[in-house]
Formats: structure tokens, sequence, C-alpha cells
């Protein structure tokens, strides 16, 4: 890539100009383009799970966010196990500290499939810096397919189930689950860790220390 992609991985009360260019990424993508039925407050997306103690990953090219994501463990109220709990109709939420959930994950429209595979790349090391065991999401179908994809294993905790609503009125079939870890080997997760040797990381929560990796 030309352009030297940066990831700031941050708390809700560190870093406030990136919390805040990631809420505005969020009401643009999930609001604006996508039409979720989400609330938004001075220009930003937000809901009840945005605090001090969520992390966020937001990755930025010529200071635009292009893709980020939130994560928190799940040993306190978390969005899939809140707001979803139908979709766990064959094995329960987890409530772990070393088990946490992805929201919010998305990469801008015309971004192109490298900047989605840094955004998985990102979220893996992550994960595994902290000694994550699994992470735990909701997604529709489209996800869990590019998922497999990539040579990522996920578990679902039931069946898919038809809950997702656009303003359009478009229904989608959506799927709660988790990716366990240390169950993600071979080749084509290494190349997809690989992705993020390109992306400038400043971690402001101490996670994985601050490291510059040349492009």
């Amino acid at each position: 890539m030309s352009t030297l992609l940066s990831a700031t991985i941050t708390r809700g009360n560190q870093d406030l100009r990136a919390v805040e260019q990631f809420g505005r990424f969020r009401k643009k993508l999930f609001i604006d383009t996508l039409g979720w039925p989400l609330r938004s407050f001075r220009g930003e997306e937000i809901d009840d799970f945005d605090g001090d103690d969520a992390i966020y990953c937001v990755v930025r090219s010529a200071d635009q966010v292009v893709a980020g994501f939130r994560a928190m463990p799940t040993d306190g109220p978390y969005l899939a196990h809140s707001a979803f709990p139908s979709l766990a109709s064959e094995r329960p939420y987890p409530r772990a500290a070393d088990v946490w959930e992805i929201s919010r994950f998305g990469v801008a429209p015309g971004a192109g499939h490298g900047i989605a595979q840094i955004n998985y790349g990102l979220m893996f090391r992550l994960a595994q810096r902290r000694q994550v065991k699994a992470l735990v999401a909701i997604a529709d179908m489209t996800y869990e397919r590019y998922l497999a994809a990539l040579g990522v294993r996920t578990v679902r905790y039931g069946a898919p189930q038809p809950l997702a609503r656009t303003r359009s009125g478009q229904i989608q079939d959506i799927v709660a689950g988790e990716i366990p870890i240390l169950e993600q080997t071979g080749m084509r997760f290494r190349k997809l860790l690989a992705t993020t040797n390109s992306v400038e990381i400043i971690d402001e929560t101490l996670v994985l220390g601050s490291e510059g990796i040349p492009a």
C-alpha cells in the first residue's frame, strides 16, 4: 500500500479524538450507509456499551478512519448478551475475563479487501497479546463466510435468525458465535496476522506497547 496506515488502540477515556472519529465513522457506515436503526448523538453513533472500559481500535489512512472495532471482556455487560439473547439457543453466552466481545467491526465502503484483512489481523493480534481465549461476536452470514474463506474457524452459539432489520425494511439473518483463538493455525491465519506488519500501531492502553512498524 502506498499510504501508511496507523492503528490507535485506546480506551474511551484516553484518546478522545480517536474515539470521536470512530463514532462519526460508525454513524456514516452503520446508520447512513447500511441503514441500521441505531441512535446517534452529535454526529456519532453511540450505544450503552461505549464507556471508559471499552477498548477501541481505530485504523486511519491520512487521518481518515477507514476501519476499526470495539472490544470488551464478557465478564461484564456486553452487546450480544444483552441485546440478542435468543441467538444463544444451543450454548450460553460466555461470562469470562479472558473471553472478549468484538462489536462495531467495520470497514469503509471502497476501502478494499486489504483493509478488511488488516482489521481482522489487528483484532487477532490484540487478542493474542491479551491472552484472550475466544472472541465473541454477532454477525450476518456474509462475515461468517468471509472468515471461513480466510481460514478462520468459528463456533456458533445457535442457528441463524432473521433479527436484523434495516430502515428499508430488509430482514437479515444474523448469528452469534465465537472465534477460539488457540485453534487458529495454518498458513492462511499467519498471513492474516502478517498484514498488520504494514501498520504503525500506537497502543494507549499498553496492551501491545507502542510500536511503529514501517511499511
